[in-house]
């Protein structure tokens, strides 16, 4: 297990000063948000990026300029040197060969789905994911399976297949790799899960696409999880497709982003289509842009494009993935610490044991939906503690590990982001440890 690397107080302070919802009360105490996997919470300066487009440059963006046309438009000109800014800034951040390889999304969700609906796969194909894939790593490739069984006129016609993880729920390199197959045509992969941390390393992720490109097929990564907490390299790691979400990551709600090779993008469908995706039209064809504004139909999210170059120069060069990892581990550290000795039959922790293997997340699962219910309920009653319950969009995993124990739904996630604090950890885990030992105390009807 590796030490985590001192973040001060000082540090920590001073970055939490800049997020005005931390500053807030109720009944006298502040939020102890613990739910940023599902998204994370906005600093001052990304909250002023986003006012200033309103203020001062409200405008649509006319459509994205194909090459260096200049726009004789006061407000749309300055619209679109913070839209090239931002662009750039993901392109910097991804490691991408160049701007035009990013395309706007709403989410990681919407950029997956433009990947699978705009391949051309053949009946014959097939689709290669772990069980653990998010609903947005996985629902889309059931649509296209159902689409290629109608086409076929198969009904049992198999496109997408899935490899198990090892024992202690952490990614099987071994059971990746024997998955491809000649017909694999996409492997498509969580870089890290929303429902544990577990991370795929780079060094795994590089075998994967060595391999899937052996065989003529391409990778997509669902980096949802993993861009707003560490480095990722597409160029290095022979990403093909790589998705995020801007929430994530101290930015705007509404705002992804599409990583792609430009000879990929070039010859993907587009999804949505009409308004500025194309190039010109007739009456009777259309002519589309060049990548990447053939998938970007209609008016875009401009205050939230605005507020993606100043959330990824906040989370990369003010706060930095040194401090954020090492932050995120001490955070862990001290949970796992205090929580997992009290595990027994009634509640038990997700992934690995070791907290280095799972981020800032830390999920308690449990047969007895009423003892999550409760941990929840007094944390946010006692000390406006925010967590998730639920399935996390990683039903299909839960319910194969999980029905026969009834407790496929039950679960708690605690998510940690730098801002986080360890005496944070502390209450959360006050309460916990109170619930677990004495939860008739504090079940009630609901």
């Amino acid at each position: 297990m590796l030490t985590p690397m001192t973040v001060g107080v000082d540090q920590i302070s001073a970055i939490r000063a800049d997020f005005p919802a931390l500053r807030r009360l109720r009944n006298g105490k502040p939020p102890i948000y613990f739910n940023n996997s599902c998204m994370s919470l906005r600093p001052q300066p990304v909250i002023d990026a986003i006012t200033r487009y309103y203020a001062e440059f409200p405008t649509c963006g006319g459509g994205r300029a194909e090459g260096t046309k200049r726009l004789h438009n006061w407000f749309q000109d300055e619209l679109r040197s913070h839209e090239v800014y931002a662009r750039e800034a993901v392109c910097e951040l991804l490691g991408a060969a160049s701007a035009d390889e990013i395309v706007w999304t709403r989410n990681t969700t919407e950029a997956l789905n433009i990947v699978a609906h705009g391949l051309a796969l053949e009946p014959g194909d097939e689709v290669v994911g772990c069980e653990r894939e998010h609903n947005s790593n996985l629902v889309p490739w059931l649509e296209v399976e159902r689409a290629l069984r109608r086409r076929a006129g198969d009904p049992g016609l198999v496109v997408r297949r899935t490899f198990d993880l090892a024992e202690d729920q952490s990614f099987d390199i071994e059971k990746a790799l024997a998955a491809i197959t000649p017909n694999t045509k996409v492997l498509a992969l969580g870089h890290a899960s929303n429902l544990d941390g577990t991370l795929i390393a780079d060094a795994e992720l590089k075998r994967l696409a060595d391999r899937i490109h052996e065989v003529g097929g391409l990778f997509v990564l669902d980096a949802a999880q993993s861009v707003p907490h560490r480095p990722v390299d597409v160029q290095a790691l022979g990403i093909d497709f790589l998705a995020f979400s801007i929430h994530k990551m101290c930015g705007p709600t509404g705002m992804g982003a599409l990583y792609g090779r430009m000879s990929l993008l070039a010859s993907l469908d587009p999804w949505v289509v009409g308004g500025d995706t194309v190039a010109d039209t007739w009456l009777d064809r259309v002519e589309y842009k060049r990548p990447p504004g053939r998938f970007e139909g209609g008016l875009q999210h401009y205050a939230g494009i605005v507020g993606t170059g100043a959330a990824i120069d906040y989370v990369t060069k003010h706060v930095g993935y040194d401090t954020i990892r090492a932050q995120e581990l001490a955070l862990n550290q001290r949970m796992t610490e205090r929580i997992a000795p009290l595990q027994d039959e009634n509640f038990w922790l997700l992934g690995p044991e070791d907290p280095e293997r799972r981020g800032g997340v830390i999920t308690m699962t449990s047969p007895h939906g009423a003892l999550i219910n409760a941990i929840e309920k007094t944390g946010d009653e006692e000390a406006n503690i925010m967590v998730r319950k639920g399935m996390f969009c990683g039903n299909a995993y839960l319910h194969k590990r999980f029905d026969g124990v009834g407790s496929a739904a039950n679960n708690l996630r605690a998510s940690a982001y730098f801002y986080n604090t360890l005496e944070e950890c502390d209450v959360f885990c006050d309460v916990v440890e109170r619930v677990v030992k004495n939860p008739f105390d504090y079940f009630d009807d609901e």
